[in-house]
């Protein structure tokens, strides 16, 4: 007697359920009817009963065979290209203190390993360690910048107790920008603590000027009490403190556009943002408070004159002569000036721009790119061989690769996506001494494997890439229309176009509809000559061949899903499927009399985006070109491949990041601007003045984009922090030294005989006082990014990326402060007398 596939799932189903009963009264208490139903392991599996024809039970064991099998593989892991492995990911929650909890798993996992000798747990990527080697290197950069901007006041003012003022004020500022930090949840991070680390020159700033200038007061006073000294301190205060207040608040207004930032780049640089701001909020605060005190109680003793200080001397001389110089051809120099400023267009113009630079996280992710067809032996294959190569390579310690998808509904990978995680030896032990960029080179020319297309990216990097723009790789294009078999032609086309660009390093377009069917087309005629529906077919199809889930059996505290499946020799091939017996009511009759089986190649995915079908080509550029500049290359390249009505292209990846910025800051940039310039009126209280000082900031950017020509730079989000950065610290220096010149106006304006000879001689009287506080900031800002420059640990090149354009525009800083702003002061003042001469 033959059964239905349709009895044994009826069967099944019937035979494994509980239900309740209700609940009866028995001596005063309630007792719940419980109908135990369910199959309680293999053995009560195989006795649930079909049929009973003339009393003879017919069981599921007469029919069948009943075994534990695993679900059919969807991924495959090797290790060190040896033997496969079984792999495990920890998802840690969102706001979670990572760190703590990896190194709580680390002990968990030694307690695991002792108590099974025989399995070993091998981490094969420890975030823990990026964040650990990150923090440390900057806590490293934060002492060094300490040390050397403490040596530089000794240096300058030959006063130890003056710098006291400074060591006390610099950790109270750091001290107090953590606690903020801890008050705002915000972890320590590459970047927030970058954000003080580029903060350090600017946070002392405020105390740098005040005690220089205090010492100003006193070496020009005859002091003969305390009280006196008392009253110099706070006369040197006075003519500086507001100014610097605000100068450090157009510090904090300067980054108001980094957190106007959306996505990434606001979850990246938002924490830098925060610290840094609160580092020049305590700065501020500090400078009218506590910095005053410090001052009055450590400034004592012998006060070193200016000019009787060697090194104060040397450059006072030596600008002196060249501001002489300067000031003889003052709309000379001038000229020259505005023309270099409008070198700014070009020297732009020479740089190229990227989102933010690629951060080394001591581990590669090579992810190649294979056809979507790719099967389960063939998948293990390539990352055999892959891990083997990747392996052999000496500055290498340990690659893991995975194909497929994780046991995980985060994780929806096809056995087509290779990751592997490529761990690297300590730099010190690599046999050659190589680049990083080397050394990618040399891995992409031992894995040249036919079939594969190689891509690189970091982990954490990849994973964001991934998660907001589907591209895996730094760049990508995405093909939009109607038709997906029209959109892998073009997409192919385009893939062939953007291969002959010298700036490719790997191109693949997917090719999303090379996917292998088996298809079913069932007759409705025919199945209504037979008198059976499509659902007794549909049932076989899904349950018999497909093996999907019928019931689940519990056992214990395990459960499994129970599947009932045809055996492999009835359904492993095309020929199997036709001959596939279907129970009708006359007889049983072979698939092939009322369906068509056929192969038939169709899309294996299908994507849609803002309601059309969506086509993916991922593109590497090759080191060192950016995704703008390979943006331009692209469209020009792509210009012959002709587009029907109703489909374009568009780029993703870094370049999208790069246009949603751009889109944001164009709005909230000049918003910043504004108020800058107002806090610049509030702290010159002279419109003429803070014209001028505003027209002048310019200056400083040209020193930060040549720096970055120089050094080979990319333009980026992380360059731009650096910019907002230098802005700020520019409009100080510039308040201040015009806070000097006007004190000297102020003073020429009370003298008897006012000619252009004496305003050159107030004008450069001035000037001149603010060499020795000008040079102390500037070289306090200077020598504390330069261990930021020269540092080469985890999270180093965005910090490159922010200092550099600091670092450049403090050297042009020193021209705008120093000769610029004195010149056109006088140009203005002078006109302004002979103005006044000629209505007497």
């Amino acid at each position: 007697m033959r059964s239905k596939i349709t009895d044994v799932i009826n069967a099944i189903k019937k035979s494994n359920q509980d239900t309740g009963g209700g609940i009866i009264l028995e001596n005063g208490f309630e007792k719940i009817i419980h109908a135990q139903g369910y199959t309680k392991g293999l053995k009560d599996l195989g006795e649930i009963v079909l049929k009973a024809p003339n009393r003879t039970p017919i069981k599921l064991t007469d029919i069948a065979t009943i075994n534990f099998t695993p679900k059919p593989r969807r991924s495959v892991a090797n290790l060190n290209g040896t033997d496969e492995v079984v792999g495990g990911v920890v998802m840690v929650r969102y706001h979670a203190d990572t760190y703590s909890i990896l190194e709580r798993i680390k002990q968990k996992i030694a307690r695991l390993q002792e108590g099974d000798p025989d399995v070993q747990i091998v981490p094969v990527y420890d975030r823990s360690e990026l964040i650990k080697k990150g923090v440390e290197n900057l806590i490293h950069t934060l002492i060094e910048e300490s040390i050397t901007v403490l040596v530089i006041i000794a240096i300058f003012l030959l006063h130890f107790r003056s710098a006291l003022v400074v060591i006390i004020t610099l950790p109270l500022c750091v001290c107090l920008s953590f606690l903020l930090m801890h008050f705002f949840n915000i972890e320590a991070s590459i970047m927030s603590l970058g954000g003080i680390a580029i903060a350090i020159g600017a946070m002392v700033d405020a105390a740098i000027v005040m005690v220089e200038n205090a010492h100003k007061h006193l070496s020009h006073a005859n002091i003969q009490n305390d009280e006196e000294r008392q009253g110099a301190i706070i006369e040197g205060v006075k003519q500086v403190g507001p100014a610097i207040f605000f100068a450090l608040m157009i510090i904090v207004v300067s980054f108001l556009p980094i957190f106007d930032l959306s996505g990434q780049e606001k979850r990246l640089f938002s924490p830098l943002a925060y610290t840094k701001t609160f580092a020049m909020l305590v700065g501020a605060l500090l400078s009218i408070s506590i910095v005053p005190i410090l001052m009055l109680f450590f400034i004592k003793g012998k006060i070193v004159e200016e000019s009787k200080n060697p090194i104060n001397a040397f450059f006072i001389k030596i600008y002196g002569v060249c501001l002489t110089f300067v000031l003889r051809f003052k709309y000379v120099f001038l000229a020259l000036s505005v023309l270099g400023l409008g070198g700014l267009y070009f020297v732009y113009k020479r740089l190229n721009w990227e989102f933010i630079p690629s951060i080394n996280e001591g581990v590669v992710m090579y992810m190649p790119v294979t056809t979507n067809a790719v099967g389960i032996d063939t998948a293990k294959k390539y990352l055999e061989e892959t891990n083997k190569r990747i392996k052999a390579i000496p500055e290498v310690k340990q690659v893991f690769g995975k194909a497929g998808r994780a046991n995980s509904s985060s994780d929806s990978a096809a056995l087509s996506m290779l990751e592997t995680y490529i761990e690297l030896k300590p730099k010190s032990e690599w046999p050659e001494k190589i680049t990083y960029k080397q050394l990618r080179n040399k891995l992409e020319q031992a894995l040249q494997l036919k079939g594969l297309v190689n891509s690189w990216t970091y982990p954490i990097r990849g994973r964001i890439d991934m998660l907001l723009t589907g591209i895996r790789t730094p760049l990508g294009i995405k093909l939009y229309g109607k038709d997906p078999y029209l959109l892998q032609d073009l997409a192919i086309q385009m893939e062939q176009k953007l291969k002959t660009l010298p700036e490719s390093l790997s191109v693949f377009a997917e090719k999303s509809n090379n996917g292998y069917y088996l298809n079913v087309d069932l007759r409705q005629e025919k199945l209504a000559e037979y008198n059976i529906t499509k659902e007794s077919v549909l049932n076989m199809i899904s349950y018999g061949v497909g093996g999907a889930r019928v019931s689940t059996l519990i056992d214990g505290v395990e459960s499994y899903p129970i599947s009932v499946r045809l055996k492999d020799v009835e359904r492993d091939n095309i020929e199997s499927l036709d001959n596939l017996y279907i129970k009708t009511p006359f007889s049983y009759v072979p698939l092939r009399e009322f369906a068509r089986v056929y192969y038939e190649n169709a899309p294996a995915v299908l994507k849609s985006e803002k309601g059309l079908s969506v086509h993916f080509i991922y593109i590497v550029p090759k080191n060192g070109v950016s995704s703008e500049t390979y943006r331009q290359a692209a469209m020009k390249a792509l210009e012959s491949v002709k587009l029907p009505t109703g489909y374009y292209y568009e780029f993703s990846g870094e370049s999208q990041y790069l246009d949603e910025a751009f889109a944001t800051l164009k709005y909230i940039v000049p918003i910043s601007i504004f108020i800058i310039f107002l806090l610049i009126v509030f702290a010159l209280k002279n419109t003429i003045n803070s014209l001028l000082c505003f027209f002048s900031l310019p200056f400083a950017f040209l020193g930060g984009l040549v720096f970055m020509n120089i050094i080979g730079l990319n333009l980026s989000i992380a360059v731009l922090v650096g910019f907002l950065a230098l802005l700020g610290v520019a409009s100080e220096t510039a308040i201040v030294m015009i806070i000097y010149l006007e004190d000297a106006y102020q003073n020429f304006l009370k003298q008897s005989e006012q000619t252009s000879a004496r305003l050159k001689e107030a004008i450069m009287h001035g000037a001149v006082q603010r060499v020795r506080p000008k040079l102390m900031t500037f070289f306090s800002i200077l020598v504390s990014l330069i261990p930021i420059m020269y540092s080469h640990g985890v999270g180093s090149e965005i910090m490159h990326s922010i200092a550099a354009p600091m670092l450049g525009g403090m050297i042009t800083s020193v021209v705008l402060t120093l000769f610029i702003i004195p010149t056109a002061y006088f140009v203005i003042r002078n006109a302004g007398l002979k103005k006044d001469f000629s209505a007497s």
